[in-house]
């Protein structure tokens, strides 16, 4: 192990490191998404989805969850130096979660088919069996990662993560474009794909025609494309696990034997498990709040499309006239309905979900980089500290996730006929529920690290709480919205904005009352959303004007971003809602605040 002094990173250093690395991740997810819905089309990304949306909570479970609940671990021993401890706890950590893994394994395993009998989508079961082993390689990822986490690291955390996500998109690509170029040639061959007969009508315009057997050659391919797209992220997720083992090997954590030798006596191993236990149930429950929604849409929306089909049957078919696939001609009773509800599904998750959910993620890693500072100032009891972390936590977040939410709702349709131009009939669908995604991932983009503060000052059963208060209010709203034909998967989204302005809500008000903090509203959060508001005007303005003189709708959705870009950063500059303790906190941040500070852009 190396011996050279340790050196942490502040908040705002971390969470530049981790941002950085996850809009770079969400960029390659984007190369990633885009291809392969347009591969996949509606029905082949509801089966994409099903078995995501089975893995995702897991997977937060692993990759959220567990890490915070290390990273306390190790960030307050580190404050109380018992560095023997620290290294004891990532020991246990990679037994315990190995444990885990398996277990995760096996249960998705078990739960694969009554699952796909449950939501009633059959062609979603390779796709389960292809993602399931990757839990097992996330769950040793989890315990390197909370580890150095703790130790005020996010290096290894943003490095795997960015390894993940290109094992991601070059497997996931790589295997579902030959897939899909198979079931083509297979089609033409002998008008089967994978054994299966095609029906195509017969339509005389040539080109319509040639749209007509990519549809239906799409939809008959959809489960085998989505299972192979689906196994790029499982090996993904076993490269990030084998460069975290690695770089451990070779690089070490950099605890000095100096530190080693001063550290008391290590607790035993069983008193260590069993305060790791304590900690990281409720953790990772309260992780869950990441995906609360998804959980639910899971159980819920699928079957409830299907009930609102046999309500109305003529009232969703009006609604969506002219956009619905033609795997759905020849069909009638239940096999419409639920092919139907299949389509919306994978309309609302894998086209717009996808969008909306990069808000909330960029908002939890600056959770992730925040424990370990407010950690370490709530167990030294440094009052100024815990008020100045905490304040310039809240208003970064508000920062990423107002503009942000705002943006992708006053640009919902624009901003998927920029990426979806060849499923035109997807993004019409998704736009609405989009729109209404852009007012909730301002909640849940704010909720997020108000979870892991909670944890930091060792409230953890609050969020645990507050989110299954949320979880009932979705689940109703479920019901009731999604259930109505008039609405259908439309009343989704509706739900998750009830969820999470609550959470967000209850989370912030115990946020104060337990950490003492009197926090500054008018900075944290006011001026921030008095810059959102401008920028989604000037986006919304600028989109309506410069479709009158240019042309190309894709060249309006960039300049439009571009202009309510700027004018969020001259906003945000005017009412100078940047402090110079949040730039301070940023690499070489003194410098960076005394030329701001003389020009008069922060207070």
């Amino acid at each position: 192990m190396s011996v050279t002094k340790r050196k942490q990173q502040s908040f705002l250093h971390g969470a530049g490191i981790l941002v950085g690395a996850t809009m770079l991740v969400k960029m390659i997810g984007a190369v990633f998404k885009i291809p392969v819905n347009n591969l996949l089309g509606g029905v082949g990304a509801g089966y994409f989805n099903s078995a995501y949306d089975l893995y995702l909570p897991l997977y937060s479970l692993a990759m959220a969850g567990l890490p915070i609940a290390i990273s306390r671990m190790v960030a307050e021993r580190v404050a109380q130096k018992r560095y023997r401890d620290v290294r004891k706890t990532l020991r246990i950590a990679q037994r315990a979660f190995l444990v885990t893994g398996l277990t995760g394994f096996f249960v998705m395993l078990l739960c694969a088919y009554p699952y796909i009998l449950f939501i009633g989508n059959s062609g979603a079961l390779m796709s389960i069996l292809c993602i399931t082993p990757s839990l097992l390689f996330c769950c040793v990822m989890s315990s390197y990662r909370g580890y150095y986490e703790g130790l005020r690291n996010m290096y290894p955390t943003a490095v795997s993560s960015v390894i993940e996500a290109l094992g991601k998109l070059v497997l996931g690509l790589g295997f579902a474009y030959p897939v899909f170029l198979k079931a083509r040639a297979e089609f033409d061959a002998s008008g089967t794909v994978f054994g299966k007969a095609v029906e195509v009508p017969v339509i005389e315009n040539p080109e319509e025609q040639a749209k007509a057997i990519k549809e239906a050659v799409t939809a008959a391919a959809g489960p085998y494309t989505a299972a192979a797209a689906i196994l790029g992220i499982t090996i993904g997720a076993a490269l990030g696990a084998l460069y975290l083992i690695i770089r451990h090997r070779r690089a070490g954590d950099n605890i000095t034997i100096a530190e080693l030798r001063a550290s008391p006596r290590p607790i035993r191993n069983k008193q260590t498990l069993r305060i790791m236990i304590s900690i990281a149930i409720p953790v990772v429950l309260g992780s869950l709040v990441t995906n609360v929604a998804s959980l639910i849409d899971l159980a819920t929306v699928q079957r409830r499309l299907v009930d609102a089909f046999h309500t109305g049957p003529d009232t969703v078919l009006q609604m969506y006239e002219g956009l619905l696939p033609s795997s759905v001609a020849g069909l009638s009773g239940d096999e419409l309905a639920k092919e139907i509800s299949n389509y919306l599904y994978g309309c609302y998750k894998g086209f717009a979900y996808s969008i909306y959910n990069l808000v909330p993620t960029l908002t939890s890693v600056l959770g992730v980089s925040a424990l370990p500072a407010l950690t370490t100032a709530w167990i030294e009891r440094d009052r100024r500290g815990l008020k100045v972390n905490l304040e310039s936590m809240v208003r970064t977040t508000a920062l990423l996730a107002l503009p942000g939410g705002v943006g992708i709702t006053v640009l919902s349709e624009n901003i998927l006929n920029l990426l979806y131009a060849g499923k035109p009939r997807e993004a019409a669908v998704a736009a609405p529920v989009l729109a209404i995604l852009g007012f909730t991932a301002v909640f849940a983009g704010l909720t997020m690290p108000m979870t892991n503060m909670l944890q930091a000052i060792g409230k953890q059963n609050i969020p645990v709480r507050n989110m299954a208060i949320g979880a009932v209010l979705k689940i109703v709203v479920n019901f009731v919205l999604v259930g109505n034909p008039s609405l259908n998967v439309i009343g989704a989204p509706a739900g998750s904005l009830c969820c999470y302005a609550f959470i967000f809500i209850a989370d912030l008000y115990c946020l104060l009352k337990y950490s003492g903090v009197r926090m500054n509203f008018f900075s944290t959060l006011i001026k921030p959303a008095f810059a959102a508001v401008l920028c989604g005007a000037a986006g919304w303005v600028s989109a309506g004007l410069l479709s009158w003189v240019i042309p190309k709708d894709k060249l309006v959705t960039i300049l439009a971003i571009c202009i309510a870009g700027l004018v969020y950063v001259i906003s945000l500059l005017c009412t100078r809602a940047i402090t110079r303790e949040d730039v301070a906190m940023l690499p070489k941040g003194q410098k960076i605040a005394a030329v701001l500070a003389k020009r008069g852009w922060i207070r």
